[in-house]
């Protein structure tokens, strides 16, 4: 909006100089965030009470009523050309424009200088302020029980009515800082009385402003090396020529005293007769107020060694603050703004030194400006679903669940400035992390349980079946199931006095056992599931259940002799005069498909598959007759004739003849039935064909049944005690 400056403007420069200046009447608004409304209260020269954050449009508004363009006489004020403006906010310097921009990022007041300038030289100024909404202190607040458990509660002291002990609002300041260091890189003079200076402009005060006390100048700091310091005077001067000694290390100097370092050394220097070169500069300060020691005169001896240049020697330690020669009360009186300078003086050749940058830290109160207070317009908590009471607006109760829960507290001010602080609540760190693999099985079965990503001091797990495990460190185990279960893996884990639980439900199965009973008709093959079966006896398969385990089924399988039509004459059946021979005659259909077995029921049996068979009885008798035939299939199929023979021929039994008994059924499969007349209790043994023993047992009574089982397929004799006619037997 300006520098559009004629060229012809130029040639009228030289009379303006010889007119009378024109007085104008500065004016200075203020536009807060975009607003269309002049903020500052009272005009021109009151405040602007803004947040962090916001942005304040700053318009110059002069009222040129003496001007060319107003009056048609004098010379031209035009904003637009030959005015200049100079704004100031703080120690910071804004473009010359009669618009500037400034956004807030400081909580504190700050000044806003401004002076109008025309093309006469004609000046007037203002300044207003800028109040920042101060952000409250909130270290007030805090958890008066932590870490909990989850869920469990605890308190957190501090609230709306509050103020004073969980949160202050700090007071609000006008104070101008200011920070101004050069750096670069310059040789000390080396010799006597040759001086090193180096000005630094300082802006931004108030005008007029003066250092009134030792505290408004924080510190100066030098980085420098030298290698003797025992010929170094440095000293600073502030614009209005005061001075202030820092360094007084030799007595016939510039500076009155002195107390010689020596050969000490400052920084890391190259020890030599000059001209070798910048060592390392190290960083030393002076501050009447924030100095760890007093002069570097009286301490000497407080040094580190100079390592990477100066071979060790030592050098001024430079972690310490310490105190100028003499105060910087010294400058009461000086203008903050103007020129300061430093001045080092080398006093002695040979030994140089390097300047590697300085400056200045100032901290002043600007006068006539008193502070400013915020005050509370609102406080209130954010809304947390875990907040269980307010208790008065001083304190909450909460009940957190995750960790690290958050609750937030809110402060609006007077100025509109929201503030806010966030109070943390740890919960102790537990979890009961619980994986199990597989989750069902087919007994028995073993079974992982991972919960070593579980978090916790103690661990404590049920297997669901009675057994249980404890440990103090997360683990991976597995376990044995033996039987069937339908219940939970159940680990507990404790932290402190904190508490977590996870399941997993199991399934431990079986397989089942069926016993099945069938039979079917000799020769005719029985079929189960898939299996051929032929001969009878007990079966067993293994399948998979529908629960997916090996089910088992056992089959008792019994097959049915068939009806061979068996039948059979005898020449004669009823004899009263010996002999007793008979003809039997097998009068079977089909006798080529059969092999035969004769019983003549007094203890003789023969196998013989011709039509006619012979037999001779020897003693009196009612003779039952039975015919056993098998096929090529093991079929069998017996014929049994009872009492079908009689004789009657004889008187008497000869008492040197053995006594007969009755074997029933004979063939067997199994059993046998052993009969006499009268109660017996005699062994009896039985041979096989080749003569050997197989069996012995005793006899019980009438009538005694014996098992054939454990022996094989055959033909067997038996042998009673005493005199009695041996018999065969036949197991089919």
């Amino acid at each position: 909006m300006k520098y559009l400056i004629a060229i012809g403007l130029l040639c009228y420069v030289p009379l303006l100089k010889g007119q009378i200046n024109q007085p104008f009447d500065p004016h200075m608004e203020a536009y807060v965030n975009g607003s269309t409304v002049n903020a500052i209260t009272p005009l021109d020269t009151g405040f602007v009470d803004v947040c962090l954050g916001d942005s304040i449009l700053f318009v110059a508004t002069p009222n040129f009523y003496n001007s060319l363009e107003n009056t048609g006489v004098g010379y031209s004020q035009d904003v637009n050309i030959n005015i200049d403006f100079e704004w100031t906010i703080g120690n910071v310097s804004y473009p010359n424009n009669d618009t500037i921009l400034f956004v807030v990022s400081l909580a504190n007041g700050h000044i806003v200088d401004l002076n109008i300038i025309d093309q006469n030289g004609e000046d007037s100024s203002l300044t207003s302020k800028i109040r920042v909404g101060i952000p409250p202190d909130f270290s007030g607040f805090h958890v008066v029980n932590e870490p909990v458990c989850s869920g469990d509660e605890t308190q957190i002291t501090g609230g709306a009515n509050g103020e004073g002990t969980s949160f202050t609002i700090p007071g609000g300041g006008f104070s101008s800082y200011s920070s101004q260091y050069i750096t670069a890189l310059t040789p000390l003079p080396d010799g006597s009385g040759a001086q090193y200076n180096t000005p630094i402009t300082i802006t931004g005060f108030p005008l007029g402003a003066i250092i009134s006390n030792d505290q408004e100048l924080n510190q100066v700091c030098i980085t420098m090396e030298h290698s003797y310091s025992g010929d170094l005077e440095i000293w600073l001067a502030c614009p209005n020529g005061s001075i202030v000694p820092l360094v007084n290390s030799y007595g016939a100097g510039a500076i009155p005293g002195g107390n010689s370092g020596g050969g000490t050394y400052l920084g890391d220097p190259i020890d030599d007769a000059g001209g070798g070169g910048p060592g390392e500069g190290w960083e030393y300060c002076f501050s009447s107020v924030l100095n760890d020691l007093g002069p570097m005169s009286q301490n000497w001896g407080n040094t580190i060694p100079a390592l990477n240049f100066g071979n060790g020697n030592p050098s001024v330690d430079p972690t310490y603050v310490y105190q100028p020669e003499s105060s910087f009360a010294g400058f009461a009186g000086c203008p903050f703004n103007g020129e300061w300078t430093l001045f080092v003086q080398d006093n002695l050749s040979i030994d140089d030194g390097h300047i590697f940058g300085w400056g200045l830290d100032f901290s002043a109160s600007t006068v006539e400006i008193s502070g400013y207070q915020n005050t509370i317009d609102s406080a209130w908590w954010s809304t947390n679903a875990t907040i269980i009471e307010n208790i008065g607006d001083t304190a909450l109760i909460v009940a957190p669940e995750t960790n690290n829960a958050s609750y937030t507290f809110n402060v609006m001010d007077d100025f509109g400035c929201a503030h806010d602080t966030t109070v943390t609540v740890a919960i102790n760190d537990i979890s009961a992390a619980l994986d199990v693999t597989p989750t069902q099985g087919c007994i028995p079965v073993v079974i992982a349980i991972d919960y070593s990503a579980s978090i916790g001091d103690s661990f404590y797990v049920e297997f669901g079946d009675g057994i249980s495990y404890s440990s103090t460190l997360p683990e991976n185990i597995s376990h044995f199931y033996a039987d069937v279960i339908t219940d939970s893996v159940i680990l507990y884990v404790t932290n402190d006095n904190c508490y977590d639980t996870a399941y997993v439900a199991i399934n431990t199965l079986a397989g089942t056992t069926t016993y099945l009973a069938d039979s079917a008709f000799c020769g005719e093959p029985y079929d189960w599931n898939g299996d051929l079966i032929y001969t009878e006896g007990t079966y067993t398969q293994v399948l998979q259940g529908a629960n997916g385990c090996d089910s088992v089924d056992i089959l008792e399988i019994t097959f049915i002799d068939q009806d061979f039509g068996l039948s059979f004459s005898a020449s004669q059946q009823l004899f009263t005069t010996p002999p007793f021979a008979v003809q039997f005659t097998n009068t079977t259909p089909n006798m080529s498909d059969y092999d035969f077995w004769w019983d003549f029921g007094d203890g003789t049996t023969i196998q013989s598959n011709n039509l006619d068979v012979f037999h001779e009885y020897t003693a009196n008798g009612l003779y039952t007759v039975s015919l056993f035939a098998t096929d090529l299939t093991n079929c069998s199929n017996t014929l049994i004739e009872t009492d079908y023979i009689y004789t009657t021929g004889l008187n008497l039994v000869n008492h040197n003849e053995l006594v007969s008994y009755q074997i029933h059924p004979n063939p067997t499969s199994n059993l046998i039935s052993i009969q006499f007349e009268n109660p017996m209790n005699n062994t009896f043994l039985i041979f096989d064909q080749q003569g050997r023993q197989v069996m012995k047992g005793k006899l019980t009574g009438k009538e005694t049944e014996v098992s054939l089982g454990t022996l094989s397929k055959g033909s067997y004799t038996i042998q009673i005690e005493g005199y009695f006619k041996p018999a065969v037997i036949v197991k089919k």
